[in-house]
Formats: structure tokens, sequence, C-alpha cells
């Protein structure tokens, strides 16, 4: 799985919004920008995206700052992935890994395609099921509603994989 930069501190920025009580539910660009160690410049490009996206909405004026649009419960951390740039998990493997040549010389007849794809379909579920409520915790907190999420049900069986 590869994950862009842009993703990464796109969902330290949002969880910095998710982890606000509802009375001081908005920062500004520059307090996110402290938090994470990050450029201001770089936190507004990002929160603009998650604007884009529907996930955060930005209040004007002298108070302003930016918010979530919707409560943290409401929002999957595979949605913010998704909104913050393509989710690489491994499609157009054929394409990426031609070796020496122009094409995979195993595009007809793969035999680790459908390992690939099923894996896929597994992480996007599971980050599907992964809001942001239960990501706003302490590190040991999040660790056991990850495991309390895979024991509770566990991930569905993903579709037969289509041919690439």
């Amino acid at each position: 799985m590869k994950i862009t930069a842009m993703q990464e501190y796109g969902l330290r920025c949002i969880l910095q919004l998710a982890a606000r009580k509802p009375s001081t539910s908005h920062m500004t660009v520059r307090e996110i920008a402290k938090q994470e160690h990050l450029t201001p410049v770089y936190v507004a490009k990002i929160l603009v995206t998650l604007r884009r996206g529907g996930l955060v909405k930005s209040i004007r004026g002298v108070n302003g700052g930016y918010a979530l649009s919707r409560p943290p419960r409401e929002i999957s951390a595979a949605r913010v992935l998704a909104v913050l740039g393509k989710v690489d998990l491994g499609k157009n493997l054929c394409k990426r890994f031609p070796g020496m040549s122009s094409h995979c010389t195993h595009s007809g007849d793969c035999r680790i395609r459908p390992l690939w794809y099923v894996l896929t379909q597994y992480i996007y579920n599971f980050l599907d099921r992964l809001t942001l409520d239960q990501l706003i915790q302490e590190e040991a907190g999040v660790s056991r509603e990850i495991r309390r999420l895979q024991n509770q049900n566990p991930l569905p069986a993903p579709k037969t994989p289509a041919l690439v």
C-alpha cells in the first residue's frame, strides 16, 4: 500500500479537527500547522482539498478557521484518503512492473494478481469501517479499536477479481 505525503499529513490535519470539543470545533490553518509541524501554506492546501471533498467546512471572519462538516463517527479513514488522492493499493501492477519488457509477461495469466486484488479489497473494506472518532484516541486506544473491529465483524469476503 502506498500512501502519499498529502494523505499522511491530511489525515493528521483532519484528526486535529476531529479531536476538538464541539464548543471549540474549529481551528485556524496556523493552529493546525503548529500542532503538526507543517507550513501554513501546505496545511491550507490540504484543507482546501478536504473542503472540496466535503469533509471540512471553512468558517469565514476574524474568528474563522476550519471544522469538520459532520461528526467524526461519520467520516471513514478510507474517505479521507480517497479525497486526498488516489489510494494506490496495487492497481495496474501489470503496467508498473513489466520487468525489462514493455508489458508484463504474465498479463494474460497472472498467478499473483488475485492475491493483490484480494489484499486490496480487505484493506479498503477495513479503512472504510475505521472512523475518525476511533482514531482520535491515544495510540493504545486506537489499537484496541482496531482489534475490536477485527473481532467484532470479520472483514467481508472480497468479490472475485476482474482481470486488469
